[in-house]
């Protein structure tokens, strides 16, 4: 499951940075840096059922509702810096950042049983698959406003750069949206993916 980042103080854990510079024209640089962090919730149990009842009581609730067993958070941010030739504005350089915060259960393994870690395992290798997909759509998003800011053309003033760039990225931002949600509905929110916790699933 993905939604839109809700900013909150303390919630980053092992980030992990890249940054990977793009030149998409002969004018524009720009660079597109991914943090990846990740906010973990406990739970216990010694049966599957009680793994499936912790997760209802103590995973992500979401607005509509519902209560998510791992959730994808992402947020996009950019920045540019514009220059001025012969009375035309155009992007000099930009930056986009995409922070992505997995929320994810965490099984304490001294309570568990035995028998249950490997279905626990192939559980969470798959839901963190899902998760995962959720990242990867977001960062080709981002992606594509960075190569965006390197193909503008240039405008009469700056205010006039502002608002087509402004149009332009609520239009991706309104895009990727809708690409998440479909991702979910596809997926079933990751059961296709093998990301359903049952015995027998190891």
């Amino acid at each position: 499951m993905m939604h839109r980042l809700i900013a909150g103080a303390g919630i980053t854990l092992l980030f992990l940075v890249c940054s990977a510079p793009l030149f998409a024209s002969d004018t524009a640089s720009c660079e597109l840096k991914v943090r990846e962090g990740y906010r973990f919730y406990d739970i216990s149990g010694k049966t599957l059922d009680d793994l499936v009842h912790e997760i209802t009581l103590n995973g992500t609730k979401w607005n509509d509702g519902k209560v998510y067993s791992a959730m994808t958070n992402w947020d996009i941010h950019y920045k540019y810096d514009v220059a001025c030739q012969n009375g035309r504005y155009s992007v000099k350089s930009a930056a986009t950042r995409v922070d992505i915060v997995y929320n994810m259960p965490r099984l304490n393994l001294a309570t568990c049983a035995p028998e249950l870690v490997g279905i626990w395992n192939n559980y969470l290798t798959h839901l963190q698959g899902h998760e995962f997909g959720h990242k990867d759509l977001a960062v080709k998003a981002a992606s594509e406003v960075n190569e965006m800011f390197g193909t503008l053309p240039s405008f009469s003033s700056e205010e006039e750069l502002a608002a087509e760039i402004t149009r332009r990225t609520e239009e991706k931002f309104k895009q990727l949206k809708e690409i998440q949600v479909a991702y979910d509905h596809d997926t079933r929110h990751g059961e296709t993916q093998g990301a359903v916790l049952v015995a027998g699933s190891h």
